[in-house]
């Protein structure tokens, strides 16, 4: 019997992704929403469907849910990457005309789970207080998480249904064509390393390299997404979801190292964006020699976001002590977490 029929809003990115297949196999009648087709892992599943639709337009969003009106909860994950004053208002937009639409079809909504993250604390500015709680004040924007989420309770409010916001960090996973990934930055960085005969280096801050920093497994942000959707104790909360403990990576780097079988250095600031610019040709000469998936460079990785992931060289630790408290016990260690996504990645053939 099914648990209803829950959308999933972003199926195309990372969090997304493990959603939509997470729930897929929890007896969840699935309905993913993306801008592009059908995840390609789904859609040979009989209790599956896709939508494509610009969230942006709500007009056509109305005409592409028309027949959604069974639709009892959703998993909002959907996200537009650029800069944060101009990221607000259609960020905001997105989610608005999601919950609108459904709202204007009639369909009777019981929870939405949104996923938000780390930036509601400020880390994107640098440091912040740490670790940061769900009960600390907000900080003076623009934070489009701040908006999403006003709206969302206020929708809430309004039309009597459920909501939860789940703050995960630094995902570890994957999602193909989603190249703000960190792992796959990763990977990448260390089989053009290896190409070229370099040693890995850490091409971060060195302040990066030894500051306390901690990780979402996407696995695991996904059972607690099918979590928050029906636990009583998720009702209007907020929650930091990681993985439970937190990493170096002076330390984590010797795995990723181990993986690939090639030899460390000492650390060395690189500006990913300009120093792997010239890569493509590179990449496409690996492609072909070690049989992978021809997969784009610009889809495989994006520099600017590896970037500025390591130079984030202050601690970043969010607590977890509320959602454990709640009924949400679940963790990995994140050392495991990122050999899980490096070995899906290589048995796949994204990378060698």
């Amino acid at each position: 019997m099914s648990k209803g029929q829950v959308m999933v809003v972003g199926a195309h990115g990372v969090i997304g992704r493990a959603a939509a297949l997470h729930l897929a196999d929890t007896g969840w009648d699935v309905v993913t929403v993306a801008r592009r087709g059908p995840l390609e892992e789904l859609k040979a599943r009989g209790n599956v469907r896709h939508v494509s639709v610009d969230l942006l337009d709500p007009e056509s969003v109305k005409e592409r849910f028309a027949s959604l009106t069974a639709v009892t909860h959703v998993v909002y994950a959907a996200y537009m990457d650029m800069p944060m004053r101009a990221a607000v208002a259609p960020n905001t937009a997105m989610l608005v005309n999601t919950l609108d639409a459904l709202q204007f079809l009639g369909a009777k909504l019981t929870r939405v789970v949104m996923v938000g993250g780390g930036k509601s604390y400020g880390e994107h500015l640098g440091h912040y207080k740490t670790p940061a709680k769900e009960s600390d004040p907000r900080f003076l924007g623009p934070i489009f998480y701040n908006n999403q989420e006003d709206a969302l309770k206020q929708r809430a409010l309004d039309r009597h249904f459920s909501w939860t916001v789940l703050r995960p960090d630094g995902v570890f996973g994957f999602s193909a064509g989603s190249p703000m990934n960190i792992v796959n930055g990763l990977a990448v960085f260390a089989a053009v390393s290896k190409e070229q005969g370099v040693p890995l280096r850490f091409p971060g801050l060195p302040g990066t390299w030894n500051a306390l920093h901690q990780a979402t497994d996407s696995a695991l942000l996904a059972r607690a997404i099918a979590w928050a959707l029906t636990a009583d104790s998720a009702h209007a909360e907020i929650f930091n979801v990681t993985n439970g403990d937190n990493f170096r990576w002076s330390q984590l780097w010797d795995d990723l190292a181990a993986f690939f079988d090639i030899p460390t250095a000492e650390p060395q600031p690189l500006p990913l964006v300009e120093n792997m610019g010239d890569k493509e040709d590179l990449w496409q000469n690996m492609v072909r020699v070690h049989g992978l998936r021809p997969t784009p460079w610009d889809t495989i990785a994006s520099w600017p976001f590896v970037e500025g992931w390591l130079a984030s060289d202050f601690d970043m630790l969010q607590s977890t002590i509320k959602i454990r408290q709640a009924g949400f016990h679940d963790c990995i260690d994140t050392h495991q977490s990122l050999l899980n996504h490096l070995g899906f990645l290589r048995s796949n053939r994204y990378i060698p």
